[in-house]
Order: C-alpha cells, then sequence, then structure tokens
C-alpha cells in the first residue's frame, strides 16, 4: 500500500489510533465499508483520511483492502446508512457481522465491490424510518467507549455523529467541530432532536455533546449512554444529584 492508494474497511469495526502501535490511544473507528485514503506508511502501519469525516489517524493495514479509484468515489457518495442492530454478511475471507450506522453498499441479497464478492444472510440492510429521536433511544444504555462509533461501545461525539449519519446528515467526529455546524438555536426555542453541547467551566472548550429529547430530557453518552435532565446551566444528573455538564450552545441540523 503507497500514499494516495484508496481502501475501504473490511471488518465489522476497526480501531483508528493517535499513532502507530497497538498501545496507542484510539481516537475514532471504522465501520465496515468506509473509504479513506493513505497519507503515510510505517511497516504494517498506514496514516489515513477518513472520507467521510477527513478524521486522520492509524489503521492496522490488515483490516483493510485497497480498492479501485472509481469504486472510492462511488462509495463515497454512498449516504445511505444500516438501521439494524446487526446483519450477517458472508465475504471472500468468511462470514462477518455489521453493525448499525455502517454504510449500506447494497440492499441487493449478493453484490461485488471490484472483484470481491458478498451476500447478505437472511435479511439486507434498510435505512431507518425513524426520527432522530427514536434512532438515538435504540443506543441506550450502550457502554462509553472513547473514540467508539457502535452500540457495543461509543463516545459522546461517536454518538452524535453515527445518530445522524442515519438520517443522511454528515457530521464532523468531534464535539469541537460538530458546534460549528448547523445553526444556532437559543434555549427557549430547543425542540425535540436538536444538539446541545457542554464546554469545560477550566477551558470554556466544548467537551460534550448530546441530543434533546424533548420535556426537559437528554440522552447522551457518559459512562453508558443515558438520559438525564436539560437544565439552563447545563445536563443535571437525576441519578447522583448533580450537575454533570455546564451548558455552551443549541444547534440544530435538521
Amino acid at each position: 500500500m503507497i500514499v494516495g492508494v484508496k481502501v475501504m474497511c473490511i471488518l465489522s469495526v476497526i480501531p483508528l489510533r493517535a499513532e502507530q502501535k497497538d498501545q496507542s490511544e484510539i481516537v475514532s473507528q471504522l465501520l465496515f465499508g468506509e473509504v479513506a485514503t493513505i497519507l503515510e506508511k510505517d511497516e504494517q502501519w498506514i496514516k489515513i483520511s477518513v472520507h467521510h469525516d477527513s478524521y486522520e489517524g492509524w489503521i492496522d493495514s490488515k483490516q483493510v483492502i485497497e480498492i479501485e479509484e472509481q469504486t472510492f468515489d462511488e462509495l463515497a457518495q454512498q449516504k445511505s446508512r444500516q438501521a439494524q442492530i446487526v446483519l450477517q454478511l458472508n465475504t471472500p475471507w468468511g462470514k462477518t457481522v455489521v453493525f448499525q450506522g455502517s454504510p449500506i453498499l447494497s440492499s441487493d441479497s449478493s453484490f461485488t465491490v471490484d472483484n470481491m464478492k458478498f451476500s447478505w444472510f437472511n435479511e439486507t440492510p434498510v435505512e431507518s424510518d425513524h426520527s432522530i429521536v427514536q434512532i438515538a433511544q435504540s443506543y441506550f444504555n450502550a457502554p462509553y467507549l472513547w473514540g467508539g462509533r457502535t452500540r457495543y461501545g461509543i463516545d459522546c461525539s461517536g454518538f452524535t455523529q453515527t445518530v445522524f449519519h442515519q438520517k443522511g446528515i454528515e457530521l464532523m467526529r468531534d464535539a469541537s467541530q460538530q458546534v460549528k455546524q448547523g445553526e444556532k438555536v437559543d434555549f427557549e426555542n430547543i425542540k425535540a432532536g436538536d444538539v446541545v453541547f457542554f464546554a469545560s467551566s477550566k477551558t470554556g472548550n466544548v467537551t460534550h455533546v448530546g441530543i434533546y429529547l424533548g420535556e426537559k430530557s437528554i440522552i447522551h453518552a457518559h459512562g453508558r449512554v443515558r438520559v438525564d435532565e436539560l437544565r439552563p446551566e447545563g445536563i443535571y444528573n437525576l441519578e447522583k444529584q448533580y450537575l454533570s455538564h455546564e451548558f455552551y450552545a443549541i444547534r440544530r441540523y435538521l
């Protein structure tokens, strides 16, 4: 693999790391079918730019495959994301599973990517016809994982990004980036499906994000994907009775 080559994730989920070693921090994840461009190479490690959010990091080259430029262009235009929590897929290297939020490469029972053949077991992927609130609630109790983007481990901005992906809305990866997208909303005009941001009282930097459910409730990834009370001053943890995050801003993407 060389610089400029296009690649596709071939596993259910793979870690995107800050440095080229297994011990390095996971900064994000790639889901099956997501594509990227190689920026650097260091032995088995490649630094990539993820197409859908331009996020950069290091992955093990064994976890992706090279794809043709035309194939990359076609997959890069694919905005549909899988609604089902998990599906089974037969691949050239054996059976694997594909998680909710992964790009839908094809809804046909079988399909090819370049010269590689794939086929779905029993069920083919579909797009969600649910609202942002309903999709967000489907992740309830998913464990928190720094850098995670699936219901088996997810962080706060990975949660908002993945939920909105399933409605065809592409958010950036980090909360500090997402707060710069969309339309600003005043607290008194907040609606269900709006995204709420929270900042550090020490630095003023945006450090947390969640989705407003309505009725003064917010769903967010904090220890797990949970529901707490949203107040003008921030998130009030109902279990431990304290203000866990300080309010910063509201954005609307729909």
